[in-house]
């Protein structure tokens, strides 16, 4: 599929209101969030990275009216779109933030509880962001992360590789494996949050797995070009419409030929991390 248009990433309201494959993407995250999550009354509740308004949405709705709910995103028509969401289910006491998070305009010592679904990958500078998470909690608040492991799409790295080595671009396994270590371990997560001075309460760990007919369905995927083909191009040093990518969904398509489809795995884990008092 050589010189193949790729789905961008557009910052209006008519993109905004269509696009729910991220939401499809982070529901399972999020469902492993809000399985092991602590409920409470009158908490003041914090997402970070909130998108359209998952999962703070549904945490503000099964913590009860008493909570007060901030969702923080610099994706200013997604926001918008959480606001109209606020305001058809009544939630009231769910304020929308467009900000960043290495800069969170709350007071120091004013949070109970910050989440992020899937969060961790897309902040460039983690620990100004994990610096703000703890200037803002309260002593024995508490940050509940979910999160993609190393090992994501671990069926279809293994191709890629393959395939660079097939092609004689062994010189990019480095950056294909950089790429991948790029999403941590629950050790690795852990060390990060214990340099900022959090220390780990909880873990869970599980996996799902994502089907596609095949290859061509796979990289032909809307969400999949948008959010991982650039990365890719960069690993190969080399434009998406290169031969290389046909010659990669040709090996995908064989491998979904062997197995009745192509299955990727996804391993997850929910963390929570508490502030420790003075």
């Amino acid at each position: 599929m050589a010189n193949r248009i790729l789905a961008t990433f557009v910052d209006t309201a008519e993109f905004a209101d269509c696009f729910d494959e991220l939401p499809l993407w982070s529901a399972p995250f999020g469902l492993l969030m809000l399985q092991h999550l602590k409920c409470g009354k009158g908490l003041t509740v914090l997402d970070l990275g909130s998108g359209t308004g998952f999962p703070i949405l549904e945490i503000a709705q099964r913590f009860g009216p008493t909570g007060t709910y901030y969702s923080l995103d610099t994706w200013a028509s997604a926001n918008q779109r959480s606001r109209k969401k606020a305001d058809q289910y009544g939630l009231y006491n769910l304020k929308v933030l467009e900000s960043s998070a290495d800069a969170i305009p709350l007071g120091d010592s004013t949070v109970d509880l910050i989440v992020s679904n899937l969060g961790l990958n897309n902040f460039d500078n983690l620990e100004q962001v994990l610096g703000e998470c703890f200037r803002v909690l309260k002593h024995g608040g508490s940050v509940s992360i979910a999160t993609n492991l190393n090992g994501h799409w671990a069926e279809f790295y293994r191709v890629f590789g393959e395939t660079l080595a097939e092609t004689g671009r062994q010189h990019s396994l480095a950056s294909l494996n950089g790429h991948q270590e790029k999403r941590g371990s629950v050790s690795s997560i852990n060390s990060i949050f214990a340099s900022a001075g959090f220390l780990p309460s909880k873990a869970e760990t599980g996996q799902f797995e994502m089907k596609f007919t095949d290859g061509t369905s796979f990289m032909g995927h809307h969400f999949i070009q948008m959010g991982w083909f650039a990365g890719w191009a960069q690993i190969v040093g080399e434009a998406v419409d290169s031969e290389f990518f046909d010659i990669l969904e040709a090996n995908l398509n064989s491998l979904a030929a062997q197995h009745g489809a192509l299955v990727l795995t996804v391993p997850m884990a929910f963390l929570e991390f508490v502030k420790p008092a003075p």
